[in-house]
């Protein structure tokens, strides 16, 4: 089965990466020295999985500027092109996946698209009224940048937001690649799937932002945070652990602006009201614990 992938970052790459094991994929992307670099075998980003993959493994991996032959003959078109977020607009820029749904439309393709891609809720039932089309559906990703070929291979869920037969070869696609035996696989409507990754994210955001107040409770304190992490067994709690003390000065840099660009879009205000509410009680909880008298 051909399959093609609209974009060659960590989510497009490792999806690449991962089918063409059992499949043919053509990648596309827009910048040459990508291109070049995936067509002889060298990573354009830093991951290891794919590194070790493109230097160990028989892939049928092909790269490509151009978008016909990428497109032509694919059973399944994979977008994963960026949509940045748009500070000023208060959006994601969708223009690139549009683009690509602009391309494939033209060229009459009897095929799916898949898009993986970041985007608001309700953007496939969107796309689906304003292009009349219906080859069109969402499965949201959960990978870990550096860490995407890995979470592809073991995941955590597999999710599709469409109830059909094609909804179902497409899961099957990701799980017949994956090392993982046993895999959770669920289908629902797009626009729920949508809010899955929204609020996957805002649960991330929330669940960083919990440690950072605890990290700095236990620093005013000359408390061992590694040490009271320790006491949680949860298993989201143990990869964060895992790499606690070198990851947690970065993110305590980046997580209010990452939860202002994840949560803040204009049709999905609930889950800005859910950061904030959910942000205020942590708060209140940590200041509690800062006042008791023990």
């Amino acid at each position: 089965m051909k399959i093609a992938v609209a974009g060659t970052g960590y989510v497009g790459l490792s999806l690449a990466t991962l089918l063409s094991q059992k499949n043919e994929v053509v990648a596309l992307d827009i910048v040459a020295e990508k291109v070049k670099m995936i067509n002889d075998r060298i990573s354009p980003i830093n991951d290891k999985e794919i590194e070790e993959f493109f230097k160990e493994k028989e892939l049928n991996l092909k790269a490509t500027l151009d978008y016909k032959e990428a497109f032509e003959g694919a059973k399944f078109i994979i977008i994963s092109t960026p949509t940045n977020y748009d500070e000023e607009k208060n959006f994601f820029d969708t223009s690139s996946v549009e683009d690509v749904i602009q391309k494939v439309k033209s060229l009459g393709l009897d095929t799916t698209m898949v898009v993986k891609s970041t985007v608001p809720v309700g953007f496939i039932k969107e796309m689906k009224e304003k292009y009349q089309i219906d080859n069109i559906m969402f499965s949201p990703e959960f990978l870990r940048e550096g860490h995407a070929l890995y979470d592809n291979l073991y995941p955590s869920r597999i999710i599709v937001g469409e109830k059909s037969k094609r909804a179902e070869e497409f899961a099957n696609l990701l799980k017949d690649s994956c090392y993982k035996k046993d895999v959770l696989i669920k289908y629902m409507d797009s626009t729920e799937a949508e809010a899955v990754k929204l609020f996957a994210n805002t649960y991330l955001a929330l669940r960083v932002a919990y440690f950072n107040e605890l990290d700095t409770y236990a620093e005013m304190n000359n408390l061992n945070t590694k040490d009271i992490i320790g006491i949680f067994n949860i298993k989201d709690y143990n990869k964060i652990e895992k790499n606690f003390l070198q990851e947690l000065k970065i993110q305590k840099k980046s997580i209010y602006k990452y939860k202002s660009i994840v949560l803040t879009k204009n049709k999905d205000k609930i889950c800005t009201y859910l950061s904030i509410y959910s942000s205020g009680i942590l708060k209140k909880k940590i200041e509690y614990i800062k006042e008791r008298k023990w």
